[in-house]
């Protein structure tokens, strides 16, 4: 969606939970947490991914594990879909 970052829940279990993204080019999360365990996997396009003070640039099949409540932050550079799988632990 031109503009816009859009998000859809592909599976939410107690367990854990997978997100797909579209961002437009120049959309940014800024910088929030997470209490789980994440990976992050790019499908196309371009983001630069921000996890404490690292930052990465990453295209497709790229891929990166988060620790859980790691700062991080995101733009994407150019139109971007990208898959969130968080591990949740009781």
């Amino acid at each position: 969606m031109p503009g816009a970052t859009v998000s859809k829940p592909l599976l939410n279990l107690p367990e854990g939970k997978v997100v797909i993204f579209a961002m437009d080019a120049g959309q940014e999360m800024s910088e929030h947490r997470a209490p789980f365990v994440a990976t992050v996997q790019v499908l196309e396009g371009r983001l630069r991914f921000g996890v404490d003070s690292a930052e990465k640039i990453m295209g497709p099949n790229d891929w990166l594990l988060m620790p859980a409540n790691a700062p991080h932050r995101l733009t994407a550079l150019e139109p971007t879909r990208f898959v969130l799988t968080l591990f949740k632990r009781e």
